[in-house]
C-alpha cells in the first residue's frame, strides 16, 4: 500500500449497535476507510437489518464555514441573539453561532471526537471567538471573507479576503421580498387617490434589497448525494465540475449553479450558496433530504419564518422566475432563473 494514496477498505462486521463505537478511527493509517457494520435484531415479525456507514478521515480532508467579517455587524443585537451563554458580546462576525453548528454536526457525523470537543459547548465556542479574533484585525474596516477550517485533530486554522461592502438589510432582512408578480397592492394614497403597487427595482423598507440580479442555472449533470454534499468539507470536486460545466470562471460573476440530485432530479443547492423558490405562496429552499447542506444563513431564514424546506425539482423551474440566494458571506442575494 502507497502512502499518500486514498484507499477505500470495506469490512462486514456483525455485532451489536456498541461495535461501532469501539473502532478507533483516530489511530487508522491516514486514508479513506469505510466500515459497514450490520446489526441484525429480532422483532416479534421480523429481522431487521441496518447497515451504518462510519466516513473517516482522508489524509488531507478538512471541514470548513466561510463567515464574512463586517464592522457593519457591531451595533446589531440579532448578530449575537444565538451566542452561548448569557453574556452577548457585539461581534463583527456574521451569524457565527450557526457557523460553529455546522462544523460540530459535520465533526460528530464524521466521527471526529477531537475536532468535535473543540469546538462544542460554550468553552468551544469562546475558544473559536477567541481564535478568529487573533487572526483577524477587529479594528479594520474592510469586510472580510474569512474561511475557517477545522482539522481532524481539532486544530483551527483561519484565511481571510477582503469582499465588497452591503447593506445592513442584505444581511438581516426583515423580509424576503415576494416575487413582483405574488406582491399585493398596497392601500391607496390618501394624498394622490391612486393604488400603488411596486415596481421591478422598489421594495419596503426592511426588505433584502435586489442589487443586479445573479443568474441561477441548473447543472446539466446530475450529482449524488454523500456526506460531502450534506457537510462542508475540502472535499468539493462536485461543486467545482459543476461551476466549470456552465462556465462560471470567477468567484465575482453574478452567476451560481444550482446542483441536481440523481434522486428525481431534486435541486440539493447552489455551489456557494443555498437557494429559495417561490412555492405555495413561500420562499422553499431545499429540503435537506435533497442531499444538501444545512446552510447558516438557509437555517435562519427558516427560523425567523421568511422561509420552509420543501422538495423542489429542477424541472418545476421557469426560465426567468424569481428567486434568492444566500450565504455566510454575502447575504442574501436577488436572482433569476436562466434556463439554457
Amino acid at each position: 500500500m502507497k502512502a499518500g494514496r486514498p484507499v477505500v477498505i470495506a469490512q462486514k462486521v456483525k455485532s451489536d449497535d456498541r461495535a461501532w463505537k469501539q473502532l478507533r478511527l483516530a489511530r487508522l493509517p491516514p486514508f479513506l476507510f469505510v466500515f459497514e457494520l450490520k446489526t441484525k435484531q429480532q422483532t416479534k415479525q421480523a429481522k431487521v437489518t441496518r447497515k451504518l456507514t462510519i466516513m473517516a478521515s482522508q489524509p488531507d480532508l478538512q471541514l470548513f464555514s466561510s463567515l464574512r467579517y463586517d464592522p457593519l455587524l457591531l451595533p446589531l443585537t440579532i448578530n449575537t441573539a444565538a451566542w452561548d451563554g448569557e453574556i452577548k458580546f457585539f461581534s463583527p462576525f456574521y451569524m457565527l453561532p450557526f457557523h460553529r453548528d455546522r462544523m460540530l454536526q459535520a465533526a460528530e457525523h464524521f466521527g471526529w471526537t477531537k475536532a468535535a470537543d473543540t469546538i462544542r459547548g460554550t468553552e468551544g465556542f469562546n475558544f473559536l471567538l477567541r481564535k478568529l479574533n487573533e487572526a483577524i484585525d477587529v479594528k479594520s474596516e474592510t469586510p472580510l471573507r474569512v474561511r475557517t477550517l477545522l482539522s481532524h485533530e481539532g486544530e483551527i486554522k483561519v484565511e481571510s479576503n477582503p469582499v465588497p461592502k452591503v447593506e445592513r438589510w442584505t444581511l438581516y432582512p426583515e423580509r424576503i421580498p415576494p416575487p413582483l408578480i405574488a406582491e399585493p397592492k398596497m392601500e391607496a394614497s390618501p394624498l394622490t387617490g391612486g393604488a400603488l403597487t411596486l415596481g421591478e427595482n422598489d421594495g419596503i423598507h426592511g426588505d433584502a434589497p435586489k442589487g443586479e440580479t445573479w443568474d441561477i442555472i441548473p447543472d446539466s449533470f446530475r450529482t449524488t448525494p454523500s456526506p460531502y454534499t450534506s457537510y462542508k468539507t475540502t472535499s468539493r470536486d462536485m461543486y467545482v465540475s459543476a461551476r466549470e460545466r456552465v462556465g462560471i470562471k470567477d468567484m465575482t460573476e453574478k452567476k451560481e449553479v444550482l446542483l441536481v440530485s440523481d434522486k428525481d432530479g431534486e435541486i440539493m443547492e447552489g455551489s456557494l450558496t443555498s437557494v429559495f423558490f417561490w412555492r405555495d405562496s413561500k420562499w422553499t429552499t431545499p429540503s435537506a433530504s435533497s442531499g444538501g447542506q444545512i446552510g447558516t444563513t438557509r437555517r435562519w431564514a427558516i427560523e425567523e419564518g421568511y422561509a420552509a424546506e420543501g422538495i423542489v425539482k429542477v424541472d418545476s423551474l421557469v426560465d426567468g422566475e424569481e428567486c434568492w440566494i444566500s450565504n455566510g458571506v454575502r447575504g442574501f442575494q436577488y436572482g433569476k432563473v436562466k434556463l439554457a
